[in-house]
């Protein structure tokens, strides 16, 4: 007997290491959804927003406006990412353009004579410089986000990491100049990263307000980040 009530005792304290509840069936898991919704609103309407959006009893009240806007065009929603995945495993959900531009480059081929008689470049048939080596950036939104399932499903422990990432334009980086004096530049392009890494502890289904940013491109405008996270009792058959 005594051997016996240890022995539960070990599974019960392993079971709650492991975030299961004791009265959790063994052939059963948590599933957890998680919805990131990047809405850009007027910076007026967002800091009028704001104190709502960060009250948890409000919050609900206010995202329900934001949508209610979405749906008139009032407001722009540039992503809505729903990553599906189990407990303590980490889910990654990306809508995205891939853009790949040179690093590393090699000079121009020149004739050896050019700069004792710079009259030749006039008949070369192509200056250039050629990109040797590649980098690609991944233009859009993402969210990287693992959830644990604490007290039976009660809370979750959620540490995540939303991100929108912009092209914004090219700029000319000086490499050099010729024996005629023309310069020669090589385009970079110019992006811009709105991110937030976070660690948090949130009620099964609440809905946060995770961040706001102001959008580089549009003056006047923000874009929220904003957070829902939930999770359910599925069977294992």
């Amino acid at each position: 007997m005594i051997v016996r009530s240890i022995s539960i005792l070990l599974a019960l304290a392993l079971a709650h290491v492991n975030g299961q509840s004791p009265h959790e069936p063994p052939d059963h898991h948590w599933n957890v959804t998680t919805e990131c919704q990047m809405i850009i609103v007027p910076q007026k309407l967002a800091l009028e927003l704001m104190p709502e959006l960060l009250d948890e009893a409000s919050i609900e009240g206010a995202f329900g406006r934001l949508q209610q806007m979405v749906s008139n065009g009032g407001v722009e929603l540039v992503a809505h990412l729903v990553a599906k995945s189990r407990s303590e495993e980490r889910a990654l959900v990306e809508s995205v353009e891939e853009m790949r531009y040179g690093t590393e480059f090699d000079p121009p081929q020149l004739p050896a004579s050019s700069t004792e008689h710079p009259a030749i470049l006039k008949e070369w048939p192509l200056v250039g410089i050629t990109p040797t080596s590649f980098e690609t950036r991944n233009i859009g939104a993402t969210l990287e986000v693992e959830v644990a399932v604490r007290s039976e499903g009660q809370w979750l422990k959620v540490s995540l990491v939303p991100q929108h990432v912009r092209f914004l334009r090219w700029a000319k980086t000086d490499a050099g100049k010729l024996a005629n004096g023309e310069r020669l530049f090589v385009e970079q392009p110019i992006f811009h990263t709105m991110k937030n890494t976070s660690s948090l502890v949130l009620k099964n289904g609440q809905r946060v307000l995770l961040g706001s940013h102001k959008v580089p491109d549009k003056p006047g405008q923000m874009e929220l980040f904003i957070l829902r996270v939930q999770a359910s009792l599925a069977q294992v058959k």
